[in-house]
Formats: structure tokens, sequence, C-alpha cells
């Protein structure tokens, strides 16, 4: 069966990096189709693994122990970076903000960043062009994971912190059936592997040690 065409989801985001687009659909934006696969964006993840994070690269799918070991070996300023987001967990959610006490989500990974001397751009797509896309088996604490998000307008990409194996930090908007705030999530979870993306990273990994 053919594939029906798609948009993407991202648009050129404003310095808050929650531009949503409007109308019939949402502009392109070049720089996350050369990263991402447009499949991984699209098609609904059956597993941690299945999304295909590099355009050119395919990598087989990696087990639980294989991503707990990868998460396991981090530098110190990977770790303050996650301790940092973990931190800011039960804040409120405010479109445009990036703290101390009100976060979006790009705003947050730039707070966490930013707070342990580290330079990350204010806007959700600058972030997303300032990582090289890694797979989730080869994710450490303070990687940025990009998730799908479902909006009134369609969907949307935000952005979280990785915390840990198969947790993540994330400023999300309230929703008629829960409330927004900064999150500690599970990427095992049904929902959230469902809408699970990629990783990029902006830190150099940790040395891996024998």
């Amino acid at each position: 069966m053919p594939m029906s065409r798609v948009r993407s989801p991202i648009a050129k985001s404003d310095r808050a990096g929650m531009a949503l687009g409007s109308g019939a659909g949402f502009r392109h934006h070049e720089s996350m189709m050369r990263s991402f696969s447009i499949l991984s964006m699209y098609k609904p993840v059956a597993g941690l693994a299945a999304v295909t994070l590099l355009v050119t690269a395919c990598s087989s799918a990696p087990t639980a122990s294989r991503v707990e070991q990868s998460l396991d070996r981090t530098t110190p300023t990977r770790q303050t970076v996650a301790t940092t987001a973990l931190a800011q967990v039960g804040d409120a959610y405010a479109m445009n903000m990036a703290g101390p006490d009100q976060y979006d989500d790009a705003g947050l990974a730039y707070y966490a960043y930013r707070q342990n001397g580290r330079a990350l751009p204010r806007a959700l797509s600058d972030q997303l062009d300032a990582g090289q896309p890694i797979s989730l088996a080869e994710a450490r604490p303070g990687d940025l994971v990009f998730l799908r998000l479902d909006a009134s307008s369609g969907s949307r990409l935000a952005v979280g912190v990785l915390a840990g194996p198969q947790l993540a930090v994330i400023a999300i908007p309230g929703t008629a059936q829960a409330g927004g705030g900064v999150k500690r999530i599970s990427l095992a979870d049904d929902y959230w592997r469902g809408r699970f993306v990629g990783v990029s990273r902006i830190l150099p990994p940790a040395t891996a040690t024998r």
C-alpha cells in the first residue's frame, strides 16, 4: 500500500521553540529531515529501538540491558545536567519560559545546560540542529530526547532531557485529561514509546571503561 504524503510537524521555531504552525499544514523543517528518518517521525513506534534515527545508518534493536549499560557510562557534567532537569520536576509549564520556576520544553533543556555552564540554543529547532542524532542504545544522561506531542492543531515536536535508563524529564502543557508541568516520564511506557522520535547528543560521550 503506498504511503500517504505527510507534512513535517515542525515549524521554524520562534525564540521560545514553541511555534506550532497553522492552516492546512506545517512548514517543512529541512534540518530535521536531514537528521532523522521520515519514517521515524510518522510511523508509530512499536518498541524503544524501532525508530531509525539516522537517514544513512541502520542498527539492530537494543535490549533493555544494552540501554542500561549505555546510560551507566556518563560524565560528571552529563549527570549534573540530568540532575538539574530532575530537580525541576513539579514546576509549572509556561510557554516562552526558561526557568527558574516555569518552563516550556525547550526552555527546560536550555536551563539544565545553562545552569551547568554548557551552551545550548534556546529554540527547539536550533537545539535540533546543534546535536548529533544517535540511537537510543547510545544514549546517556544529558542527551536530548525528541517526542511527538498531540496538540489541537496537530502533532508537534517536543524535547526532553534524558536522566537515566528509559527515563526522561520534559515540560509539557496540560490537557483536559491531565495537568501539565515538568514531569519525569518513562520511555518504556506505551504512551511515550509510541511518541518517541529520536535522541540527539550535545555533550561528548564518556569514555567506556573496561
